[in-house]
């Protein structure tokens, strides 16, 4: 992906390093991704349009926050000369941003679903996401801690669709009740109630018609765990 030459999404993202956050947005990820590829912060704050004292300033407070230096820079002359470089935690960062927004470039609408954490099972490796009053099971992230509210991304198309609940190596399924039907990219797009939250489903017409779907009709959707990203809101 190369979310350079289309930056569909601007959003300001709390990326956790380390267990401590440090707010980053599409124009800082350029800075940083650019002073990489220059070795210069003054060629990187040109190519992105920040003001050099501003780019100057964006550093400082990242590495305020995260209590790490995330560009190393050898000071030159006057008019800010020298060579920069990106350290290991500013590396570290822009790979979590290329990560998450791969993630919402790849599915442009993803299920956003607010939700809390609470449990986390270090013997299980997972941890519990209470949704609307349902628990969703997630791989285990040491990024973060029980009480903590967060943003489940789930893929329409990662979701599937059963008529009876059944026991399978999947734990996170639910009934729901299909309120919306519609085609989307030759996929029928199922929008799904379960309990205060709507969840978009994508099936193949052919599942439709095998499993005989109708708007108002009530059936079981499940993910697997590793199929559902959180975000620190």
């Amino acid at each position: 992906m190369d979310i350079e030459e289309k930056p569909e999404y601007k959003l300001e993202m709390e990326i956790s390093i380390g267990g401590k956050q440090v707010s980053l947005n599409y124009k800082k990820f350029l800075l940083l991704k650019h002073i990489d590829e220059y070795g210069s912060i003054m060629k990187a704050s040109k190519k992105t349009g920040i003001p050099y004292r501003t780019a100057l300033k964006n550093i400082e407070i990242m590495e305020e926050k995260l209590g790490s230096s995330i560009v190393s820079t050898q000071r030159g002359g006057k008019g800010g000369g020298g060579a920069s470089s990106v350290t290991d935690i500013g590396k570290q960062i822009l790979w979590e941003y290329t990560k998450l927004t791969s993630i919402l470039k790849k599915h442009s609408e993803v299920n956003e679903v607010e939700g809390k954490i609470t449990g986390i099972y270090e013997k299980n490796k997972v941890m519990h996401v209470d949704i609307e009053g349902k628990t969703i099971v997630i791989p285990l992230d040491h990024d973060f801690n029980k009480g903590d509210k967060v943003l489940v991304l789930i893929s329409p198309d990662d979701i599937f669709v059963t008529l009876k609940p059944y026991e399978s190596s999947v734990r996170n399924v639910f009934e729901g009740n299909i309120i919306g039907m519609e085609l989307n990219n030759e996929m029928i797009r199922l929008t799904v109630q379960l309990n205060n939250a709507k969840l978009y489903v994508d099936v193949t017409d052919y599942s439709r018609e095998k499993l005989g779907l109708t708007l108002g009709m009530d059936i079981y959707i499940g993910f697997k765990a590793a199929s559902a990203t959180i975000v620190k809101m």
